[in-house]
């Protein structure tokens, strides 16, 4: 199974500035093959132009990179979802531009698929890092307890899957677990969706490394629909 593909989903909307390291944290990760799908979402720093440069330097670490320029903003929700059918891996994972993964976190997943070829999709656990990438303390993603789903979580504005999200091909119309037009609260609808479609499993491992503190497109008080 190691000619299996994994495919990192990504968008980018002005984060130039972390786009290097994102992408460092990629070409670190031990398992191969590997394909990068990213969406330049209409960013206007810089941003398209080192990832037209990171397509490039992509081709030495032995990993696909398509780039996806979209026309117009489209947000997380229809930009990952527009994503998909550029991508042809059998697993996937989403990393936002600004985030980064452990070196053997594709590695890790890859196996858990393979131990359990019933899952269909996989949650990890994340730390919360500074602007700079220092750690601050481990993340807040966990199952819901028994007899609960996420969206009971959710009704008690309590917090469920997190990062690190991924899932595999069986999840049938992937472009369906993001949400069109959806500008923030992307990886909750993810989620709810993922519960609905297929079998899962919640490992309390770090993985992703999360970037707090950066400004985002739409403002945390924003309505998701």
């Amino acid at each position: 199974m190691s000619d299996l593909k994994f495919t990192i989903l990504s968008s980018c909307y002005n984060k130039n500035k972390y786009l290097r390291e994102w992408f460092g944290s990629i070409i670190k990760q031990t398992y191969r093959p590997i394909e990068i799908v990213i969406a330049n979402d209409c960013s206007d720093d810089g941003s398209y132009e080192t990832l037209l440069q990171l397509e490039k330097e992509a081709k030495n670490y032995d990993i696909e990179f398509k780039l996806v320029n979209n026309s117009k903003k489209l947000y997380c929700g229809s930009s990952y979802s527009n994503l998909v059918k550029y991508a042809t891996g059998s697993f996937y994972g989403v990393v936002d531009s600004d985030d980064m993964l452990v070196p053997d976190a594709v590695q890790y997943i890859v196996d858990l698929y393979r131990q359990y070829p019933q899952v269909s999709w996989i949650y990890t656990q994340f730390t919360t890092c500074d602007r700079h990438m220092q750690p601050i303390q481990k993340g807040i993603s966990r199952h819901p307890p028994e007899g609960m789903s996420i969206l009971d979580l959710g009704e008690k504005r309590k917090h469920s899957y997190s990062h690190w999200r991924t899932f595999s091909n069986k999840i049938n119309n992937p472009s369906e677990l993001f949400c069109q037009n959806l500008k923030c609260a992307v990886d909750k609808y993810m989620g709810y969706k993922l519960e609905e479609l297929g079998t899962g499993l919640f490992v309390d491992r770090v993985c992703y490394l999360y970037r707090q503190g950066v400004k985002r497109s739409v403002a945390a008080s924003e309505k998701t629909k």
